[in-house]
């Protein structure tokens, strides 16, 4: 991301811990471990970040929540990065940072502190949240931002990529890496926001293979 260049975080759709290794060998740069919307407890979170260090693959968690407490059992367990749902504020974002320096030490520099922008107060702040030191990546949320907008989880009205677009161009003028998911007939989109961190769910990458399967199949 410092070069410009994207990182690629598969959404491991949950406790499989047997798709990390051919994840890292097929290119992924990232083991994106989802506590927040698969139900993922810490016990499953450890063997996944333990996998993904036999495999030489980054384990990044994305918390269930923001609280302290929950946060810091992540980084007890020496995962490389962190992925905190539902900030809205500056302070909210330098809680991040705090937290990470007092689980990690010295080594906090080493973690990637990654938060999320998917409501509509958080846009309003992402001046603010960008200016935090020491958060190194904001993922936009377009589904949940767009639920709150519409009533619609994943619904792209011009209202929402509108908001996505707003808040993109704010962290692109403040030095902000940022990412987004994004399905690969958008990558050109992405790219075109400026976007360098790829969420890339592993049901996506199921979805393309099977079709380009059946499609083979079917001649």
């Amino acid at each position: 991301m410092a070069r410009g260049g994207v990182v690629i975080a598969a959404n491991l759709a949950g406790d499989n811990p047997d798709i990390i290794e051919p994840l890292a060998r097929f290119g992924a740069d990232i083991a994106f471990i989802d506590c927040e919307r698969t139900g993922l407890g810490l016990e499953a979170a450890t063997e996944l970040i333990r996998a993904c260090r036999a495999a030489g693959l980054a384990a990044v968690v994305r918390s269930w929540s923001r609280s302290p407490e929950v946060l810091v059992q992540y980084f007890d367990r020496r995962v490389d990065g962190i992925v905190v749902p539902h900030i809205e504020s500056a302070d909210e974002a330098a809680s991040v940072v705090e937290l990470a320096r007092y689980a990690c030490g010295p080594a906090a520099t080493h973690k990637l502190l990654v938060v999320q922008v998917e409501t509509r107060a958080a846009v309003a702040a992402v001046d603010a949240i960008a200016a935090v030191p020491g958060i190194d990546v904001v993922l936009i949320g377009p589904n949940d931002l767009a639920y709150e907008m519409t009533g619609v989880r994943g619904a792209r009205t011009p209202e929402v990529r509108a908001a996505v677009e707003h808040v993109a161009a704010r962290l692109r003028l403040a030095g902000r890496a940022f990412g987004m998911p994004a399905r690969l007939e958008e990558i050109a989109y992405f790219r075109e926001l400026g976007a360098t961190f790829l969420y890339y769910p592993v049901e996506w990458l199921l979805e393309r293979s099977l079709a380009e399967l059946r499609e083979a199949t079917d001649r």
